[in-house]
């Protein structure tokens, strides 16, 4: 068998596995690509063109696919853009060693100037999940225009996990050996039980995509400084069995008091909060969202 025969067989194989939620949204994505400290940003777009914008950020070693459960529900009445951020999925990676500490400013300003490319000064909602959720209230810190903020497991809280995960390198393993490796880091980070194939093979497509070292910042207590700056209402919502944090303590502390904050804690859900809960989290959204 020729290499090109081999490639072939490859590139069917891969494309036969694609969740068919995911082939759907494709399908349909509007695709864009902003420019920024000549790093490419991929961008994908759904809903009406000309309703409400809603940016949504994914976590370390994700991808827009993060969303995958909430896009739909979502582009019903609003304007969804999902990039994947730089050094991760489609998008470029900038020209720095991997933990680089300019890395995160240097993130955030090229997500802020996608924005700002793809919705001028226009008002709009802004979601992040776990890393996405500290990227998002440094991008809401720099924008004013923001309608609101939610923040989804987000990381940068500095407070004690409910868990100490150990995470096996999936990048030692090969084949079957590593699709098991990655789907136990997935059952044991992100999810409250079973992995599905679908989450597999999300999980397995970002990992695989990661360019960004995340984890430098994930864990410092970086939303103390930023989030007294953040003037729009906010929401912050939490798996109850989120091991990156103990969401009840993390929520109240990053909620500060202020009656503009509200907080939920979703029963039997993990980290991945709006796959693990996405019926419950989709209606949240949107009972929340819609007041304001």
């Amino acid at each position: 068998m020729s290499e090109q025969e081999a490639g072939h067989i490859e590139h069917v194989e891969h494309v036969e596995r694609i969740p068919q939620a995911v082939r759907a949204l494709q399908a349909t994505a509007r695709l864009h690509v902003t420019q920024h400290a000549g790093c490419s940003v991929q961008w994908r777009e759904w809903g009406d063109p000309q309703g409400v914008p809603l940016v949504a950020l994914h976590g370390g070693h994700g991808t827009w696919l993060h969303w995958v459960r909430n896009v739909a529900t979502l582009a019903d009445r609003y304007r969804v853009l999902l990039p994947d951020m730089p050094g991760f999925g489609d998008s470029d990676d900038f020209d720095l060693p991997a933990r680089d500490p300019a890395r995160l400013d240097l993130l955030v300003q090229t997500v802020q100037h996608g924005v700002e490319d793809l919705l001028g000064k226009l008002p709009f909602h802004l979601m992040g999940f776990s890393f996405g959720g500290l990227i998002a209230a440094k991008v809401a810190q720099r924008m004013p225009q923001i309608r609101t903020l939610t923040l989804l497991g987000s990381a940068g809280h500095g407070l004690r996990r409910a868990s100490e995960v150990a995470m096996r390198n999936w990048r030692e393993f090969d084949g079957e050996e590593r699709a098991l490796v990655l789907k136990e880091n997935l059952e044991a980070f992100m999810l409250a039980g079973e992995a599905d194939a679908d989450a597999c093979w999300i999980h397995e497509q970002s990992c695989e995509k990661t360019r960004f070292y995340s984890k430098t910042y994930s864990h410092k207590p970086l939303l103390t400084h930023v989030l007294p700056d953040v003037q729009a209402p906010m929401l912050l919502l939490w798996g109850e069995r989120d091991v990156t944090a103990e969401p009840v303590k993390a929520a109240e502390f990053l909620a500060q008091s202020r009656p503009e904050r509200e907080w939920m804690v979703i029963p039997n859900a993990g980290h991945w909060v709006q796959y693990d809960a996405a019926s419950t989290v989709n209606v949240l959204l949107h009972s929340w969202l819609a007041q304001r």
